[in-house]
């Protein structure tokens, strides 16, 4: 349903955009010119492993980043900082310097997402106020876990925060649509595929998930 609301709308802006060339000239894209973008929106996980009993709810997501024309092919250079926020459950397993192991089923946990993106984005139109764009990059930050200490056995001291690194790519499709030289709007879809380092609390498994991202951004031309 997600997928057709958004064809529609990619349509639906298509036929606007035809019935407004002679407003195309006033919006052309300045072909080496800087532009910074702050949004925001939802994201959806789907957790690859690990397999069993870790789940991670529909979560929020927030974005700044800068792009820079490179003057060819109607290419541009992006730079991105997002932070991705959700809940989860999961099976806990930790064993700590002193041999105590703590276990735990369904153990509640927060997840706090920081994420750097360095990508390449292509604008099919450069010279209208409608601008339909891909992009594709890499990704690299850090992956926080927040326990809820209520179902972990073992002992009184359990590790209640795990931090590692997170890397993984991503592919983004959208529109821009200009409401003068200097501002605009970005509304998309940022698909990623992620895989962190291994958790302690996890028994040493990695989490690798893929998320959809849905969102809408501001634009100013500098």
């Amino acid at each position: 349903m997600k997928h057709s609301l958004f064809k529609i709308a990619l349509f639906v802006f298509g036929g606007l955009a035809l019935s407004t060339g002679a407003l195309a000239q006033s919006f052309k894209v300045n072909p080496t010119g800087v532009s910074g973008s702050a949004g925001a929106g939802i994201v959806l996980f789907d957790i690859k492993h690990p397999a069993a009993n870790f789940t991670m709810d529909q979560g929020v997501y927030g974005t700044v980043g800068i792009e820079k024309g490179v003057g060819a092919m109607n290419l541009f250079i992006t730079l991105s900082l997002s932070y991705l926020s959700t809940k989860g459950e999961t099976n806990y397993n930790y064993t700590g310097l002193n041999s105590t192991t703590y276990t735990g089923s369904n153990v509640g946990f927060k997840s706090d997402i920081f994420q750097g993106g360095l990508g390449l984005r292509f604008k099919l139109l450069t010279e209208s106020w409608f601008r339909p764009y891909v992009e594709g990059g890499g990704l690299g930050g850090y992956y926080m876990m927040t326990y809820e200490d209520d179902n972990i056995s073992g002992g009184s001291d359990p590790k209640l925060k795990d931090n590692l690194l997170d890397f993984g790519y991503y592919g983004e499709a959208g529109l821009e649509l200009a409401f003068s030289p200097q501002f605009g709007v970005r509304v998309g879809m940022r698909m990623t595929q992620n895989e962190t380092k291994p958790f302690e609390t996890l028994g040493d498994e990695k989490v690798k998930y893929t998320s959809e991202v849905y969102f809408f951004t501001l634009l100013k031309n500098f």
